[in-house]
């Protein structure tokens, strides 16, 4: 059972999704979600100039003629959504991966894509596997939404092994996530202790690994009150690494500043980790339409 709150949650995400999934969006989804493997069709004869890797022995040996194998590409692929719900994840960040989550549900839905969902924190929380249709969505929705985290920390490491281990055949994986783990956004800085210097590179190890057996995608969600967007006064600031919350003076210019200054080294930091890990990135900043950025991301996908 869920409560009314929670109920009514829901709800606000389906009616954003319905409303926000157009023709033009499906269009840009499907080209994007296509199946990556081949799946075989049958077997013609040879002709010159074809590709003698798909030569079917075999099938030649019965039938005295250079048989080829023929294939068509593979349409439908497993989705798998994985949802950051760790304490930097609270407020409007969590709002936003929230409807970003159900639009994009629904449009594997409308596709007729199957798609499960993971929430993590420095733990799988919870799963849900792949499966066609609406009532999957919604049930992947109310996990996203529902119940206390059991920890308030990220860790990336358990989430990676859970998709190696789980995700047999190729599949797409959509990380939603602020992506503030130390070990994924700290680097290598002046001063840094090997211990976290070995958690970097392992960390990026993992998701290189990751995005060789898999499309990976990681989009990224950040609120600009909290990172020296804009003057805000007071506002609560969340420390990755130990869940504790702290109040911050944003009208205070040399509070913007540093803030600024410390999240532009973590997005060069991120991004350099995604191109070396051959992860396709995006980032979304609350308070601003989502969906532009997701159509910008799909076409450079697309033109890659």
């Amino acid at each position: 059972m869920i409560d009314a709150a929670l109920r009514q949650r829901v709800r606000e995400l389906e009616v954003r999704a319905l409303k926000l999934v157009s023709h033009r969006f499906m269009g840009e989804w499907a080209s994007n979600m296509r199946g990556q493997g081949l799946e075989f069709r049958d077997l013609r004869e040879y002709v010159p100039g074809d590709d003698i890797r798909r030569i079917d022995w075999k099938a030649t040996a019965r039938s005295g003629r250079a048989q080829l194998r023929q294939f068509t590409e593979e349409r439908q692929q497993h989705i798998w959504f994985a949802l950051d719900r760790s304490a930097s994840m609270e407020g409007n960040k969590a709002r936003l991966a929230g409807e970003i989550l159900a639009v994009l549900g629904w449009a594997a839905v409308t596709q007729g894509d199957p798609f499960g969902l993971v929430t993590f924190t420095d733990s799988v929380e919870k799963t849900i596997l792949p499966a066609r249709g609406e009532a999957n969505l919604w049930a992947a929705v109310e996990a996203a939404v529902s119940g206390e985290p059991s920890s308030n920390r990220t860790d990336f490491a358990p989430l990676f092994r859970f998709f190696m281990n789980t995700a047999r055949a190729r599949s797409t994986l959509i990380i939603l996530s602020d992506w503030s783990a130390p070990d994924l956004t700290s680097g290598l800085p002046a001063g840094a202790s090997r211990s976290a210097g070995s958690a970097w590179a392992s960390a990026s190890r993992r998701l290189g690994a990751l995005a060789l057996a898999h499309d990976v995608i990681a989009l990224r969600v950040r609120d600009p009150s909290v990172q020296g967007g804009y003057p805000a006064g007071l506002a609560p600031v969340v420390d990755p690494e130990s869940g504790k919350r702290m109040w911050v003076d944003l009208s205070s210019k040399k509070n913007l500043e540093l803030l600024r200054t410390a999240e532009e080294k973590r997005t060069a930091a991120l991004n350099l980790s995604f191109r070396k890990a051959g992860v396709w990135s995006q980032t979304f900043d609350s308070g601003a339409d989502f969906v532009p950025p997701l159509m910008e991301l799909f076409r450079r996908r697309d033109h890659a």
